[in-house]
């Protein structure tokens, strides 16, 4: 073969792998926006979706906090009382259903009874505005105690078929039984034992809230840095940011309003405090969720979810406020 042939026959070739990388990337250009055509239709289509759910979620506001209001400032200690428990045992079975999706609806009943059995003794028994206090309140609430724990396990010792899942249902019922049945106790016990209670219920509720709401608009304009990508994607450093400088006003205002003897920097340390909490519950019940693929804790609050949704960050903070309220009220 000549020398000119073998050189014809080269850029033959390497004419036609010009042609074919040619057409590759034709080829996978095509794809490429395909795919960003999918999204944006995607994108226009989920928009109507979120200011449906916007619009329900307002609704849900506005018809459910002044029912709760109400309920507060008229409803006295016991009908508090009573809603805190219906609301923790509706909690508690949310956590039920979250950590054991398999599980019948029996069983987290039960296991959602026997969790909130301290708590309910406790506020029945313990404390010197307990309705039922006696000489052997102490000794009831222990017995309480171990009941819960007792029959977390009997519970699932007469179930043999069940073994595989006792570890977690045993979990999740002593869990809910701090985790649900103590925080809700304390919102409970706000109302019962302090004579300005709805005075602390409602500067917790506007800490909370309002730093959800704070933390949402200045997420949404200056939101740059995540704040914890894996639990919440949408949370960023600049959304909690504003949700401390919320929780801050919130409790200043409250200060001059219902509490005028306590200092203004204990009432800073109040907030500062409680934010952080009420931040984490947040990101703790994000962390639930996802650990076990679940996007709501329930669907009994239109466009919010379940209860725990609602109150995450409350709950969470709930315990602290009460304490914060104890020694202010006895130092």
């Amino acid at each position: 073969m000549s020398e000119n042939n073998v050189k014809t026959e080269q850029a033959s070739v390497a004419e036609s792998l010009e042609q074919a990388v040619e057409v590759t990337d034709i080829q996978s250009e095509k794809p490429h926006v395909s795919e960003k055509k999918d999204e944006q239709a995607k994108k226009e289509a989920e928009t109507p979706k979120k200011h449906s759910n916007l619009f329900v979620r307002c609704i849900s506001v506005v018809i459910l906090l002044p029912l709760l209001l109400l309920l507060m400032l008229y409803g006295g200690v016991t009908a508090w009382a009573i809603f805190m428990g219906v609301a923790g045992f509706i909690g508690a079975l949310e956590y039920m259903r979250i950590t054991n999706t398999t599980e019948k609806l029996s069983t987290r009943v039960v296991s959602a009874i026997l969790a909130m059995i301290p708590a309910v003794t406790a506020y029945l028994f313990l404390g010197q505005n307990a309705p039922l206090i006696s000489e052997h309140s102490v000794f009831i609430f222990a017995a309480s105690i171990a009941v819960c724990l007792w029959g977390a396990f009997l519970f699932t010792c007469f179930r043999p078929r069940e073994i595989p899942k006792a570890s977690s249902v045993i979990n999740a019922t002593l869990g809910v039984a701090v985790y649900i049945g103590f925080t809700f106790l304390c919102l409970a016990l706000l109302k019962r034992d302090f004579h300005n209670g709805n005075a602390w219920l409602f500067t917790l509720m506007a800490m909370t809230w309002g730093s959800d709401t704070g933390a949402y608009f200045v997420g949404r304009k200056f939101g740059r840095h995540k704040l914890a990508p894996i639990l919440s994607p949408k949370k960023s450093i600049e959304g909690a940011v504003g949700g401390f400088a919320s929780a801050i006003v919130a409790a200043v205002i409250a200060k001059y309003i219902a509490f005028p003897d306590i200092a203004i920097w204990q009432m800073l340390v109040l907030a500062v405090v409680a934010n952080f909490l009420a931040q984490m519950g947040d990101l703790s019940e994000s962390l639930i969720k996802r650990a076990h693929g679940i996007k709501d804790s329930g669907n009994i609050i239109p466009g919010h979810g379940g209860i725990l949704d609602r109150v995450d960050a409350l709950i969470f903070s709930a315990p602290w406020v009460y304490g914060f309220a104890y020694m202010v009220h006895f130092s």
